[in-house]
């Protein structure tokens, strides 16, 4: 609580104390939706932000789908169903992964995208995840699971380098879409952003619990069939791989260059008077 009171206490904003707000009534609730629905469908049909939420929804909810698994994999795969002797390893599986993508990922893309340029940097950071997940199928072996650490620091590009790049290439929309309607839309914008994550969510859920059906893996019993095994380590590798190879042929025509965003950039600037000559 105390550090959700420091912005308030040190980030001065202007008071709203004597703003003369519309009267809150049926009309004009039901005027702000309308303009609200009407500014969703303006932003989708940009099209560099149309390929941006759908390439975020298939790499993201595809790594949802399947993430459950890594629980089932450890324990059932490599520890024969024993929970007791899987210890701490399904959770060291987050946590290194979180750490590489803080430490690793977050570093390492930011100085590509300086260097590549954000669609490329997201090209080979996606591609990079690709080979962490086809190492797990090599590095899942039973009775040594020191061996997955080493595929995690390539796993972990894609998540990691999804949000770090997805949300700078959103800024750059909506510049563009200011230059192009003159509103600064950013609240739009974020929300049908997160929308598509949320919406996915209910979408990785279910097909996360179809795939188990269709593997056969019964989790009340300790020890799974080698099909249902098999099985579920397949899909662990071909849906985030068939999600992430998807959504790399969606970003491949993304056209909003760096160079295009520092021209909308320089233009917007100009507009709000900036580089005025007194």
């Amino acid at each position: 609580m105390l550090c959700a009171m420091v912005p308030a206490i040190f980030i001065k904003s202007k008071s709203t104390l004597n703003e003369d707000y519309a009267e809150m009534n049926v009309r004009t609730v039901g005027g702000s939706l309308y303009k609200i629905f009407h500014g969703f469908v303006e932003a989708f049909q940009i099209q560099p932000f149309r390929k941006l939420c759908i390439a975020t929804f298939l790499i993201f909810n595809a790594f949802n789908t399947v993430a459950t698994f890594t629980f089932f994999i450890i324990v059932y795969h490599l520890f024969g169903g024993d929970a007791g002797a899987a210890g701490i390893w399904p959770t060291l599986f987050g946590c290194i992964g979180a750490l590489m993508t803080t430490f690793l990922v977050i570093p390492v893309v930011a100085k590509m995208s300086k260097k590549l340029g954000k669609k490329r940097a997201f090209l080979v950071s996606q591609g990079i995840s690709i080979i962490g997940y086809i190492l797990l199928w090599f590095l899942l072996v039973p009775g040594k699971p020191f061996l997955f650490i080493f595929a995690l620091p390539f796993f972990s590009f894609g998540i990691g380098s999804l949000f770090t790049l997805m949300m700078s290439m959103t800024a750059d929309v909506i510049d563009l879409d200011e230059l192009n309607t003159g509103k600064r839309r950013e609240g739009i914008f974020g929300a049908i952003y997160w929308w598509m994550v949320k919406f996915g969510f209910a979408v990785a859920g279910l097909m996360t619990g179809l795939i188990l059906d269709m593997v056969g893996f019964n989790q009340t019993v300790k020890l799974q069939t080698p099909e249902a095994l098999d099985g579920l380590r397949l899909a662990y590798i071909l849906v985030p791989v068939i999600g992430t190879l998807i959504a790399m042929y969606v970003m491949k025509s993304y056209d909003l260059t760096e160079q295009k965003a520092h021209e909308i950039r320089a233009k917007l600037e100009a507009r709000r008077g900036k580089f005025d000559v007194i």
